[in-house]
């Protein structure tokens, strides 16, 4: 089965949440339903990435492939109200590799 951004848009309405002045988001326990109710359909694909910003959160951005009515959807993930933020263990390398190629 095939689907439409707008059918897509429709299927999930129950767990996409918005706050004032904020952007859309979807409770991280939601996560695993929202896979579930599109996952038959073919065309759609559903992944869980840091945002585009690289500013230490996470988004879950929903593809759908078609010819005409296709489209990405981008969400935040929270976590309690919270925006989720990944924490990368091994950041500081990257800092010092940054700081090298500045300096030499």
């Amino acid at each position: 089965m095939k689907a439409h951004i707008t059918e897509v848009k429709k299927k999930i309405a129950p767990y996409v949440h918005s706050a004032f002045l904020d952007s859309d988001y979807i409770n991280e326990q939601d996560l695993p339903a929202v896979s579930k109710s599109l996952s038959p359909y073919s065309n759609v694909k559903v992944s869980v990435n840091k945002t585009r910003f690289d500013d230490g959160y996470f988004e879950c951005r929903i593809q759908v492939d078609a010819l005409f009515g296709g489209g990405t959807l981008r969400y935040e993930i929270r976590s309690h109200g919270k925006k989720k933020k990944y924490y990368d263990p091994l950041s500081w390398i990257d800092e010092i590799e940054k700081w090298d190629a500045l300096l030499f």
